[in-house]
């Protein structure tokens, strides 16, 4: 079994060879924080649901994705898969597992990650961006999904240059470490 430090080596090593991006996927697919910091949530990126087999609903989902930043509602998906309410939320729950709203709040949580990890944009504005009403409710449902704030996010998944640049030691030998 490969202990933790040794984990977060090859992430540094990644990092270092491949950028931030390609470290910050390695680090979800492990399921391990990127940086070591006590505390947080697994950062899994979230799987795509392949059950839905309406295509009434697997468009009305795409659209939705289309259409985050926007406030939506269960009629107006419902609308855009051109169902009754009533048959939408029962399609979809079949289809998805949950509540058309729990599956939204997934996504624009999803959507604001790439947001908190490559833009210095406040989290009101990424809140605005992706959808929630306000930057309290983003805050909420972010902390509720990924078991941190948006801001412990942004700093573990930081994909800036300068995180990098900090000189690297070197050992007794001239060597850099």
């Amino acid at each position: 079994m490969t202990r933790p430090r040794q984990l977060h080596l090859c992430l540094y090593l990644v990092r270092a060879d491949f950028g931030p991006s390609i470290a910050n996927a390695v680090a979800r697919r492990l399921v391990t924080a990127p940086h070591r910091s006590g505390g947080q949530a697994q950062f899994i990126e979230a799987p795509v649901a392949s059950a839905a087999d309406d295509d009434r609903i697997v468009r009305s989902m795409a659209w939705a994705v289309s259409n985050l930043d926007k406030p939506l509602s269960v009629g107006e998906l419902a609308r855009s898969a051109h169902m009754s309410i009533r048959t939408y939320l029962r399609h979809f729950r079949l289809a998805n597992g949950t509540s058309p709203m729990r599956w939204l709040i997934a996504q624009r949580v999803q959507a604001s990650l790439p947001l908190l990890e490559a833009t210095s944009a406040s989290i009101e504005a990424i809140a605005a961006a992706t959808g929630f009403d306000t930057a309290t409710t983003y805050r909420h449902h972010f902390g509720r999904a990924m078991r941190t704030s948006p801001s412990a996010y942004r700093v573990a998944f930081r994909s800036d240059r300068a995180q990098l640049s900090r000189p690297r030691r070197s050992r007794d030998d001239g060597t850099k470490v």
